[in-house]
């Protein structure tokens, strides 16, 4: 099912933090409590409005927009835009709306901070989800780069590659020369095609579009990311922590959190579930959602929920 805001109904609130800071959040589905985090950093939370109906089925899926997005108030220190701030952050969150334990899951870069959270609030999280994450910057080495290469040259022979590749490369130095978010919005659906493995199926193309629509992204966290926060990414330490069942989620021909990404994450987690998806890359909902569905809710069955 694509996202049509036409025909699903939802509400936006917010909720009062400390120090006068506000989160804002809306929630699908009225079963288990699911926390889904959006990626980037710096992406908002609107992006996920899609997974979160098909979740809806078995979850009260809450979206909560990232500090610095939407309307949730930023972090007084730009490093909290890692994905340990992060977590802390939503943490907060799921105090002051008054929730138990839960489900925790996020796509990206909210992959990795649901692993950070994960490892971080242990006693509060039931379940553990992972879609396209990683768990390290520069430390991940030579295979996640030769992996990142293969995934981007496969595309090389399309129409629209130069252009991608050309912004891809420059990325760092293009991002931190920026002053208006609305470039970094560009920039990021110039690029989108290289995630996918199949660009042109017109299910991609739709995901595409409802992304110009809805993308609004936070120059604040995308500037502290190419800073410095990317490079000494490193969640071993979270990771050790984890004890909540875990499902790791790869596609086959992500370009930057592929199998390697999810290989390290389990070299730590050794409890952790890996399911990588053949022929599919970054953007699992989107290019392969019944694998999709099918990985979750099967995990989901072997490990009921502990309210």
């Amino acid at each position: 099912m694509l996202w049509d805001d036409r025909r699903v109904n939802f509400d936006t609130h917010t909720v009062d933090l400390s120090a006068g800071r506000v989160a804002e959040y809306e929630t699908h589905g009225s079963g288990e409590p699911l926390l889904y985090f959006a990626g980037g950093p710096g992406e908002n939370a609107a992006l996920l409005r899609d997974d979160a109906q098909r979740l809806a089925e078995r979850f009260a899926v809450h979206l909560i927009e990232p500090h610095g997005s939407g309307g949730s108030s930023a972090p007084s220190d730009p490093s909290q835009y890692d994905p340990v701030g992060h977590a802390s952050f939503y943490e907060e969150v799921r105090q002051a709306l008054g929730l138990e334990r839960v489900n925790i899951m996020g796509f990206s870069f909210g992959g990795a901070v649901a692993l950070a959270y994960a490892g971080l609030f242990p006693d509060v999280t039931a379940r553990c989800i992972s879609v396209a994450g990683r768990a390290l910057g520069a430390a991940a080495g030579a295979d996640s780069d030769e992996e990142m290469e293969r995934a981007l040259t496969r595309h090389r022979h399309a129409s629209w590659y130069p252009s991608a590749r050309r912004t891809w490369d420059e990325w760092p130095e293009r991002v931190s020369a920026l002053t208006d978010s609305r470039e970094l919005d560009e920039m990021m659906l110039t690029v989108m095609p290289l995630y996918m493995a199949h660009p042109e199926q017109p299910s991609v193309q739709v995901r595409i579009e409802s992304w110009r629509r809805d993308l609004r992204s936070n120059l604040s966290a995308a500037l502290a990311w190419e800073g410095g926060l990317w490079e000494t990414l490193d969640l071993r330490a979270e990771l050790a922590n984890i004890v909540a069942p875990t499902l790791l989620l790869a596609g086959e021909q992500d370009l930057i959190c592929g199998p390697v990404a999810a290989r390290q994450i389990a070299d730590v987690v050794n409890h952790a579930e890996t399911v990588t998806i053949p022929d599919c890359g970054h953007f699992i909902p989107t290019e392969a959602p019944a694998a999709f569905d099918d990985a979750v809710f099967r995990f989901c069955e072997r490990h009921p929920f502990a309210g």
